[in-house]
């Protein structure tokens, strides 16, 4: 929702621009090094599973097409919540995710490394020399034919009055921009290049005999520095055409957009890091219900606020023993999943038995009694009986949360009419 404070290597004198060398072991013939990000970036981008992310960001759009989902290390497909409508270069609303989904990672990027972003900025206008790229990679270079250069120059020229009327929309631009030859759209007939720009920019960087971080290695594209110069062109030209649009880059509809692909790459990453199966995670974008009554209303805000931070743990995706109190999921779903079910840290308590807060385990967590109601460990469940949320000092919820949370479970445990 705010974005990222600096990465602390960021103020860090040691920390350089530009990209970094990369050689096979034992080979440092300078025709064949690769460049990569500095070491801060892909360090962190491992840490935070971005790799993976992004493969699975891929492959989740192919899922309804041939052999879909066939890059996925997680099953990504099994997900079906999560499949989106619009798939790989099917239609232009792919497009749009396309171009939304990579400024969501440059714009994180540059919000981490204020002071290194060039590493994140793209080129300035499609490169057309040896001179317009860094000087690692002069001796490859070869020169485009007629339809790719074409193709760039319309692109470094998009708000031109000609090519904007090309593209009625960002979709089809983003599609443009994104998909190979023969994956046209049928509407509307462009009468422009079509040679696959982005795998074209791709295939353009790509070292035979170094692939460890090569930018067509799928598994890994994002640590190369030459990924980032060419995504940032593509979204320096999808910049120009909304610009010319009358589009800002503060409008709502866009930093909801934004705020979309974000959450749908950190689920990504929630699968990947904690080893989700489909029954654990929830789609972080659905629309939520209009919802109304006593839980929803007075109870589930004790979950939520900023001093007992229970959703914290508890959240969607990936919640803390199976039990999930708050985040981006309806009030209907949370009390189906605590209403007369087992615990799986309560012994032989169920979590909320309606009626009976003395035998419910998340009211007896809550207000600090779960130590002395003698819990006893089962077959598939241990005891744990420290008061959450965990606390030395006795319960954090207030006697006023902990009463409604009582009287919630007294009048029947409701969930929203």
């Amino acid at each position: 929702m705010d974005g990222y404070l600096p990465h602390p290597s960021d103020s860090d004198p040691n920390m350089k621009d530009g990209p970094a060398d990369f050689y096979p072991p034992g080979n440092t013939d300078p025709n064949i090094v690769d460049t990569t990000v500095q070491p801060e970036v892909l360090q962190w981008m491992y840490d935070n599973s971005w790799q993976a992310a992004h493969v699975e960001w891929h492959a989740i759009r192919a899922c309804n097409l041939p052999g879909g989902g066939g890059l996925s290390k997680v099953n990504i497909c099994s997900f079906e919540q999560l499949v989106p409508q619009d798939q790989n270069c099917q239609t232009a609303g792919d497009g749009y995710q396309f171009l939304v989904f990579h400024r969501h990672m440059i714009q994180a990027l540059k919000q981490l490394w204020p002071n290194h972003s060039e590493q994140f900025t793209g080129f300035t206008k499609f490169p057309t020399s040896a001179e317009d790229v860094p000087p690692q990679w002069r001796s490859a270079w070869r020169d485009w034919d007629s339809a790719a250069l074409e193709a760039g120059r319309i692109g470094d020229e998009i708000d031109k009055p000609e090519n904007l009327a090309r593209f009625p929309d960002e979709g089809t631009l983003g599609f443009w921009l994104q998909c190979n030859v023969g994956q046209r759209l049928r509407s509307p007939a462009n009468n422009m290049p079509w040679v696959g720009l982005h795998f074209a920019l791709h295939a353009k960087w790509a070292r035979p005999g170094n692939t460890a971080h090569g930018v067509n290695n799928t598994n890994v594209n994002i640590d190369n520095y030459m990924f980032w110069k060419l995504h940032g062109w593509i979204d320096n030209v999808w910049e120009k055409y909304r610009l010319a649009k009358g589009l800002l880059p503060t409008d709502e509809k866009l930093k909801h957009d934004l705020i979309a692909q974000c959450r749908e790459m950190d689920t990504e990453i929630k699968i990947i890091k904690e080893d989700l199966t489909p029954d654990e995670v929830t789609n972080p974008n659905e629309p939520l219900p209009v919802e109304t009554g006593f839980f929803h209303e007075t109870v589930r805000p004790m979950f939520e606020n900023t001093r007992n931070l229970c959703s914290g743990c508890h959240a969607e995706s990936g919640a803390n023993a199976g039990l999930t109190l708050g985040g981006h999921i309806s009030s209907r779903k949370i009390v189906d999943a605590l209403v007369n079910r087992p615990s799986k840290n309560g012994g032989q308590f169920k979590l909320v038995v309606p009626g009976d807060p003395d035998n419910s385990w998340l009211y007896l967590k809550a207000s600090g009694r779960a130590e002395t109601v003698g819990c006893q460990q089962t077959a598939t469940a241990q005891c744990i009986p420290g008061v959450m949320p965990p606390s030395t000092g006795g319960p954090t919820a207030t006697a006023r949360e902990l009463e409604n949370l009582r009287q919630w479970i007294l009048d029947g445990a409701e969930g929203p009419p």
